[in-house]
């Protein structure tokens, strides 16, 4: 074939572009629906010439809830699978707060090669215990009774760890968006968290920038799983003072600056 015949040939092709960065998808804490992320992209300006990627897991938010039998591992593949579709990209940064974090873990060890970067905040790596079980079956059951969070302010409360003047407002706002969920939704997250497996093991194998991310006064994830889940990561974590579980909400400036490593290539 001549020089002509290959250009001639490559002309037909569709045209698919390549990312010139890795995009990054940054997936919820639960029960709150992707707005959690606003103040973050705002807040960091190295990640707007990338793609972003948010989206609301099953039942919750804009997201259907799904026939299918609760677990992480549904939501890796297709997060996977439709940012490929979306971006072109082979593989993303992954950010994930709390369930999200979990979710990230299962992309790991599922999709290793869809990995370019990881940034775990406030999460673990561990498996729930027995009496971490056990209230999360109490828990989906009450929404299902409820028809959502059964207490919107209490659950707002436990989330926000911040004090002083701008406490008010986030547990404000976190309040009004778990009223906005949908119990059947909020049931089917708690027992897809329920059915994880301890994931510590996968984060010494991942070959790529590994982000850890606590909050001080984070009163849902124990201080020494989150220190647990970056020893595994070979990584010091980035601890945030004031700070609670929802940190990319609460101090956005702060998680955007810890994330800042995993856009480093």
């Amino acid at each position: 074939m001549s020089d002509t015949d290959t250009q001639d040939a490559d002309a037909t092709l569709p045209d698919v572009p390549t990312p010139a960065a890795a995009p990054i998808v940054l997936l919820n804490a639960f029960p709150l629906d992707r707005a959690q992320w606003e103040p973050l992209i705002a807040s960091w300006p190295e990640a707007r010439d990338r793609d972003i990627i948010t989206f609301d897991m099953p039942g919750i938010g804009e997201m259907p809830l799904t026939d299918e039998e609760p677990g992480l591992d549904l939501i890796a593949d297709a997060a996977v699978l439709a940012m490929r579709e979306a971006t072109g990209a082979s593989a993303a940064v992954w950010v994930g707060c709390s369930m999200g974090g979990y979710v990230a873990l299962a992309v790991a060890q599922r999709w290793p090669d869809a990995v370019a970067g990881l940034g775990l905040v406030c999460t673990k790596a561990a498996a729930d215990d027995e009496e971490q079980l056990e209230r999360r079956r109490a828990a989906a059951e009450a929404a299902e009774r409820a028809g959502g969070v059964p207490d919107p302010r209490a659950a707002a409360e436990s989330l926000i760890g911040t004090q002083g003047p701008a406490r008010e407002e986030l547990v404000e706002w976190a309040a009004l968006n778990l009223s906005r969920q949908r119990g059947d939704g909020v049931a089917w997250g708690q027992r897809a968290m329920a059915a994880r497996p301890d994931r510590t093991e996968v984060l010494r194998s991942v070959d790529a920038p590994v982000v850890v991310v606590l909050g001080e006064l984070d009163s849902v994830v124990r201080r020494t799983e989150g220190a647990a889940m970056a020893q595994a990561a070979g990584v010091e974590p980035v601890t945030l003072a004031g700070v609670g579980h929802i940190a990319a909400l609460e101090a956005p400036v702060e998680v955007a600056k810890a994330l800042a490593p995993l856009l480093a290539s």
